[in-house]
Protein backbone atom coordinates (compact mmCIF):
# COMPACT_ATOMS: atom_id res chain seq x y z
CA UNK A 1 0.00 0.00 0.00
CA UNK A 2 1.10 3.24 -0.65
CA UNK A 3 1.65 5.94 1.57
CA UNK A 4 -2.17 7.39 1.19
CA UNK A 5 -4.18 8.99 3.12
CA UNK A 6 -6.60 6.71 4.66
CA UNK A 7 -9.36 8.96 3.62
CA UNK A 8 -8.78 8.82 0.45
CA UNK A 9 -10.08 6.52 -2.53
CA UNK A 10 -7.82 3.65 -3.37
CA UNK A 11 -8.95 1.97 -6.25
CA UNK A 12 -6.53 3.03 -9.05
CA UNK A 13 -8.47 1.28 -11.75
CA UNK A 14 -11.48 2.14 -13.18
CA UNK A 15 -13.74 0.91 -15.63
CA UNK A 16 -16.89 3.05 -16.99
CA UNK A 17 -19.64 4.56 -15.26
CA UNK A 18 -22.48 2.09 -14.65
CA UNK A 19 -26.16 2.44 -16.36
CA UNK A 20 -28.33 3.45 -14.47
CA UNK A 21 -32.00 2.06 -14.25
CA UNK A 22 -35.00 3.97 -13.50
CA UNK A 23 -36.88 2.70 -10.48
CA UNK A 24 -38.64 -0.01 -10.91
CA UNK A 25 -37.43 -0.56 -14.34
CA UNK A 26 -35.15 -3.97 -14.39
CA UNK A 27 -33.00 -5.86 -11.92
CA UNK A 28 -30.32 -3.06 -10.55
CA UNK A 29 -27.97 -5.84 -9.86
CA UNK A 30 -27.88 -7.86 -13.16
CA UNK A 31 -28.18 -4.73 -15.39
CA UNK A 32 -26.69 -1.70 -13.89
CA UNK A 33 -23.39 -4.07 -12.65
CA UNK A 34 -23.10 -6.27 -15.94
CA UNK A 35 -20.03 -4.29 -17.08
CA UNK A 36 -18.91 -3.26 -13.76
CA UNK A 37 -15.82 -4.78 -11.70
CA UNK A 38 -17.06 -5.82 -8.33
CA UNK A 39 -13.79 -4.21 -7.17
CA UNK A 40 -14.50 -0.71 -8.34
CA UNK A 41 -17.39 -0.65 -5.30
CA UNK A 42 -15.87 1.95 -3.60
CA UNK A 43 -15.01 4.28 -6.39
CA UNK A 44 -18.16 4.56 -7.95
CA UNK A 45 -20.20 5.01 -4.24
CA UNK A 46 -17.32 8.40 -3.91
CA UNK A 47 -18.07 9.36 -7.24
CA UNK A 48 -21.78 8.94 -7.25
CA UNK A 49 -22.00 11.07 -4.06
CA UNK A 50 -19.35 13.79 -5.21
CA UNK A 51 -21.35 14.02 -8.47
CA UNK A 52 -24.63 14.99 -6.53
CA UNK A 53 -22.94 16.87 -4.03
CA UNK A 54 -21.52 19.14 -6.91
CA UNK A 55 -17.95 19.81 -5.18
CA UNK A 56 -15.08 17.43 -4.14
CA UNK A 57 -15.09 16.28 -0.62
CA UNK A 58 -12.30 13.96 1.04
CA UNK A 59 -14.41 11.24 2.01
CA UNK A 60 -13.86 9.87 5.97
CA UNK A 61 -12.50 6.69 7.06
CA UNK A 62 -15.99 6.57 8.56
CA UNK A 63 -17.72 7.23 5.21
CA UNK A 64 -15.58 4.23 3.99
CA UNK A 65 -16.34 1.63 6.85
CA UNK A 66 -20.17 2.46 6.11
CA UNK A 67 -19.10 1.76 2.50
CA UNK A 68 -17.57 -1.69 3.13
CA UNK A 69 -19.87 -2.53 5.90
CA UNK A 70 -22.22 -2.31 2.63
CA UNK A 71 -19.85 -3.91 0.21
CA UNK A 72 -20.17 -7.21 3.34
CA UNK A 73 -23.52 -7.05 3.37
CA UNK A 74 -24.11 -8.25 0.36
CA UNK A 75 -25.77 -4.85 -0.91
CA UNK A 76 -25.57 -4.44 -4.73
CA UNK A 77 -23.07 -1.74 -6.28
CA UNK A 78 -27.01 -0.23 -8.61
CA UNK A 79 -28.76 -0.78 -5.31
CA UNK A 80 -26.31 1.82 -3.04
CA UNK A 81 -26.18 3.99 -5.79
CA UNK A 82 -29.91 4.50 -6.37
CA UNK A 83 -29.98 5.19 -2.91
CA UNK A 84 -27.65 7.84 -2.72
CA UNK A 85 -29.17 9.66 -5.80
CA UNK A 86 -32.87 9.25 -3.32
CA UNK A 87 -30.92 11.02 -0.62
CA UNK A 88 -29.95 13.84 -2.51
CA UNK A 89 -33.15 13.88 -4.85
CA UNK A 90 -35.03 14.73 -1.13
CA UNK A 91 -32.38 16.93 -0.27
CA UNK A 92 -32.58 18.87 -3.28
CA UNK A 93 -36.26 19.41 -2.96
CA UNK A 94 -36.01 20.61 0.30
CA UNK A 95 -37.34 24.45 0.58
CA UNK A 96 -34.05 25.59 2.13
CA UNK A 97 -30.27 24.17 1.58
CA UNK A 98 -28.44 26.64 4.13
CA UNK A 99 -25.80 23.42 4.65
CA UNK A 100 -24.13 21.00 2.11
CA UNK A 101 -24.20 17.28 2.53
CA UNK A 102 -20.92 16.10 4.15
CA UNK A 103 -20.89 12.88 4.67
CA UNK A 104 -22.14 9.30 2.78
CA UNK A 105 -23.40 8.90 6.13
CA UNK A 106 -26.42 11.60 5.28
CA UNK A 107 -27.42 8.75 2.39
CA UNK A 108 -27.27 5.48 4.72
CA UNK A 109 -31.14 5.18 5.31
CA UNK A 110 -32.13 5.95 1.52
CA UNK A 111 -29.82 3.04 1.20
CA UNK A 112 -31.13 0.82 3.99
CA UNK A 113 -34.95 1.56 2.72
CA UNK A 114 -33.98 0.85 -1.10
CA UNK A 115 -32.23 -2.78 -0.51
CA UNK A 116 -35.27 -3.57 1.49
CA UNK A 117 -37.66 -2.67 -1.23
CA UNK A 118 -35.08 -4.31 -3.96
CA UNK A 119 -35.19 -7.54 -1.58
CA UNK A 120 -38.52 -7.18 -1.70
CA UNK A 121 -38.60 -7.21 -5.34
CA UNK A 122 -36.83 -10.23 -5.41
CA UNK A 123 -39.19 -12.30 -3.86
CA UNK A 124 -39.47 -15.76 -5.68
CA UNK A 125 -36.50 -14.93 -8.05
CA UNK A 126 -32.95 -16.37 -7.07
CA UNK A 127 -31.63 -15.32 -3.55
CA UNK A 128 -29.44 -12.13 -4.19
CA UNK A 129 -26.41 -11.70 -1.81
CA UNK A 130 -27.52 -10.01 0.97
CA UNK A 131 -29.99 -12.84 1.63
CA UNK A 132 -27.89 -15.27 1.32
CA UNK A 133 -25.27 -13.95 3.75
CA UNK A 134 -28.10 -13.09 6.15
CA UNK A 135 -29.09 -16.49 6.20
CA UNK A 136 -25.90 -17.62 6.85
CA UNK A 137 -24.91 -16.06 9.85
CA UNK A 138 -21.73 -18.14 10.22
CA UNK A 139 -20.29 -17.40 6.75
CA UNK A 140 -17.14 -15.82 7.13
CA UNK A 141 -15.29 -13.54 4.91
CA UNK A 142 -13.44 -16.24 2.28
CA UNK A 143 -16.67 -17.94 1.53
CA UNK A 144 -18.23 -14.83 1.33
CA UNK A 145 -15.73 -13.10 -1.22
CA UNK A 146 -15.93 -16.38 -3.36
CA UNK A 147 -19.93 -15.74 -3.70
CA UNK A 148 -19.41 -12.47 -4.73
CA UNK A 149 -17.17 -12.91 -7.08
CA UNK A 150 -18.89 -16.01 -8.16
CA UNK A 151 -22.07 -13.81 -8.99
CA UNK A 152 -20.23 -11.20 -11.50
CA UNK A 153 -20.02 -11.70 -14.99
CA UNK A 154 -16.45 -13.09 -16.34
CA UNK A 155 -16.06 -10.74 -18.02
CA UNK A 156 -15.98 -7.70 -15.83
CA UNK A 157 -13.11 -9.51 -13.51
CA UNK A 158 -11.17 -11.37 -15.41
CA UNK A 159 -9.11 -8.27 -17.60
CA UNK A 160 -7.65 -6.58 -14.90
CA UNK A 161 -6.20 -9.30 -12.79
CA UNK A 162 -3.52 -10.57 -15.16
CA UNK A 163 -0.79 -12.81 -13.33
CA UNK A 164 1.72 -10.12 -13.69
CA UNK A 165 -0.69 -7.47 -12.21
CA UNK A 166 -1.26 -9.72 -9.19
CA UNK A 167 2.31 -10.78 -8.75
CA UNK A 168 3.17 -6.96 -8.64
CA UNK A 169 0.69 -6.42 -6.20
CA UNK A 170 1.55 -9.82 -4.12
CA UNK A 171 5.47 -8.13 -3.99
CA UNK A 172 3.56 -4.61 -3.09
CA UNK A 173 2.08 -5.82 -0.29
CA UNK A 174 4.99 -8.42 0.99
CA UNK A 175 7.82 -4.98 1.12
CA UNK A 176 4.46 -3.12 3.15
CA UNK A 177 4.20 -6.10 5.53
CA UNK A 178 8.73 -6.33 5.99
CA UNK A 179 8.45 -2.36 6.58
CA UNK A 180 6.03 -2.41 9.50
CA UNK A 181 7.72 -5.97 10.47
CA UNK A 182 10.93 -4.37 10.79
CA UNK A 183 9.30 -0.71 12.34
CA UNK A 184 7.54 -3.30 15.36
CA UNK A 185 11.16 -4.63 16.20
CA UNK A 186 13.24 -2.03 15.99
CA UNK A 187 10.93 0.88 16.32
CA UNK A 188 12.80 4.20 14.86
CA UNK A 189 12.40 8.06 16.46
CA UNK A 190 9.23 9.55 15.45
CA UNK A 191 9.23 10.15 11.40
CA UNK A 192 8.27 13.88 10.72
CA UNK A 193 5.68 14.14 13.08
CA UNK A 194 3.56 11.14 11.26
CA UNK A 195 4.17 8.47 13.91
CA UNK A 196 2.57 9.24 17.15
CA UNK A 197 3.95 7.01 20.28
CA UNK A 198 0.77 5.34 20.55
CA UNK A 199 1.13 3.81 17.07
CA UNK A 200 2.86 0.77 18.20
CA UNK A 201 0.74 -1.94 19.85
CA UNK A 202 0.89 -1.59 23.58
CA UNK A 203 -0.60 -5.16 25.05
CA UNK A 204 2.09 -7.30 22.56
CA UNK A 205 3.82 -6.37 20.05
CA UNK A 206 5.08 -9.71 19.32
CA UNK A 207 1.80 -10.76 18.53
CA UNK A 208 1.70 -8.13 15.74
CA UNK A 209 5.01 -9.29 14.69
CA UNK A 210 4.19 -13.26 14.45
CA UNK A 211 1.18 -12.34 12.61
CA UNK A 212 2.52 -10.28 10.02
CA UNK A 213 5.58 -13.29 9.38
CA UNK A 214 2.32 -16.01 8.65
CA UNK A 215 1.11 -13.88 6.16
CA UNK A 216 4.09 -12.75 4.22
CA UNK A 217 4.84 -16.72 4.25
CA UNK A 218 1.68 -17.41 2.79
CA UNK A 219 1.83 -14.93 0.70
CA UNK A 220 5.15 -16.36 -0.72
CA UNK A 221 3.28 -19.73 -1.40
CA UNK A 222 1.01 -17.62 -3.37
CA UNK A 223 3.02 -16.22 -5.48
CA UNK A 224 4.76 -18.82 -5.66
CA UNK A 225 1.67 -20.93 -7.08
CA UNK A 226 1.19 -18.59 -9.43
CA UNK A 227 4.50 -18.82 -11.03
CA UNK A 228 4.05 -22.75 -11.40
CA UNK A 229 0.16 -21.83 -12.80
CA UNK A 230 -1.26 -21.82 -16.48
CA UNK A 231 -3.54 -19.38 -15.54
CA UNK A 232 -4.30 -16.90 -12.53
CA UNK A 233 -7.24 -18.13 -10.97
CA UNK A 234 -8.50 -14.21 -8.96
CA UNK A 235 -11.18 -15.56 -7.25
CA UNK A 236 -9.19 -17.92 -5.72
CA UNK A 237 -6.40 -15.38 -4.76
CA UNK A 238 -8.83 -12.90 -3.40
CA UNK A 239 -10.48 -15.73 -1.16
CA UNK A 240 -7.43 -16.40 0.26
CA UNK A 241 -6.63 -12.51 0.93
CA UNK A 242 -9.85 -11.94 2.24
CA UNK A 243 -9.16 -14.56 4.70
CA UNK A 244 -5.48 -13.80 5.51
CA UNK A 245 -6.71 -9.89 6.05
CA UNK A 246 -9.40 -11.21 8.65
CA UNK A 247 -6.66 -13.24 10.96
CA UNK A 248 -4.39 -10.03 10.68
CA UNK A 249 -7.10 -8.21 11.92
CA UNK A 250 -7.90 -9.93 14.63
CA UNK A 251 -4.28 -10.28 15.56
CA UNK A 252 -3.93 -6.67 15.17
CA UNK A 253 -6.48 -6.15 17.87
CA UNK A 254 -4.93 -8.71 20.40
CA UNK A 255 -1.81 -6.70 20.30
CA UNK A 256 -3.25 -3.56 20.43
CA UNK A 257 -5.82 -4.25 23.26
CA UNK A 258 -8.84 -4.03 25.11
CA UNK A 259 -7.77 0.09 26.27
CA UNK A 260 -7.13 0.74 22.44
CA UNK A 261 -9.87 -1.14 21.13
CA UNK A 262 -12.42 0.83 23.24
CA UNK A 263 -10.64 3.92 23.14
CA UNK A 264 -11.71 3.57 19.02
CA UNK A 265 -14.53 2.40 19.24
CA UNK A 266 -15.83 5.88 21.17
CA UNK A 267 -14.02 7.88 18.55
CA UNK A 268 -16.47 5.85 16.27
CA UNK A 269 -19.34 5.77 18.11
CA UNK A 270 -19.16 9.76 18.16
CA UNK A 271 -18.79 10.09 14.71
CA UNK A 272 -21.89 7.96 14.22
CA UNK A 273 -23.73 9.14 16.84
CA UNK A 274 -26.38 11.11 14.59
CA UNK A 275 -27.23 8.48 12.56
CA UNK A 276 -27.33 5.57 15.04
CA UNK A 277 -31.53 6.07 15.25
CA UNK A 278 -31.40 5.74 11.42
CA UNK A 279 -28.72 2.77 11.25
CA UNK A 280 -29.31 -1.00 11.10
CA UNK A 281 -27.61 -2.61 14.59
CA UNK A 282 -25.68 -5.35 12.33
CA UNK A 283 -24.77 -2.44 9.97
CA UNK A 284 -23.73 -0.30 12.81
CA UNK A 285 -21.76 -2.79 14.46
CA UNK A 286 -20.62 -3.67 10.91
CA UNK A 287 -19.62 -0.18 10.12
CA UNK A 288 -17.58 0.17 13.79
CA UNK A 289 -15.70 -2.78 12.77
CA UNK A 290 -14.44 -1.71 10.05
CA UNK A 291 -13.89 1.66 11.01
CA UNK A 292 -11.76 -0.13 13.88
CA UNK A 293 -10.06 -1.87 11.24
CA UNK A 294 -8.67 0.78 9.42
CA UNK A 295 -7.13 3.07 12.05
CA UNK A 296 -5.21 -0.48 13.70
CA UNK A 297 -3.77 -1.33 10.19
CA UNK A 298 -2.71 2.48 9.43
CA UNK A 299 -1.30 2.75 12.79
CA UNK A 300 0.96 -0.55 12.16
CA UNK A 301 1.48 0.56 8.69
CA UNK A 302 -0.08 -2.77 7.28
CA UNK A 303 -1.87 -2.90 3.59
CA UNK A 304 -5.24 -4.49 3.00
CA UNK A 305 -4.86 -7.82 1.24
CA UNK A 306 -7.69 -7.53 -1.54
CA UNK A 307 -7.24 -7.21 -4.98
CA UNK A 308 -9.11 -4.25 -4.68
CA UNK A 309 -6.58 -2.36 -3.35
CA UNK A 310 -4.31 -3.32 -6.17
Amino acid sequence: MDNRDDSQPVVRQQDASPQWIPDGEGDPDSAATAGLNYFNYFTEVEDEFVRRRGKHLLVSPIDWALVESWKDAGIPLAVVIRGISRAFDAFDARPTKSRKVNSILYCEQAVEETYAEYQLAMVGGAPDAGQEDAGREGTGPSEKAADTLARRPVRSRSSSFTSEAITEFLERCDAELAGAERWLVEPCPLESGLTSPTALPVASRNEAIWAIDRVRKRLAEIRNSMASAKAVDAEAIEIDLCALDNMLFERLKVAYGADVLKSLRREAEIQLKAYKSKMNETMYERTLENFIGKRLRSNCRLPRLSLFFM
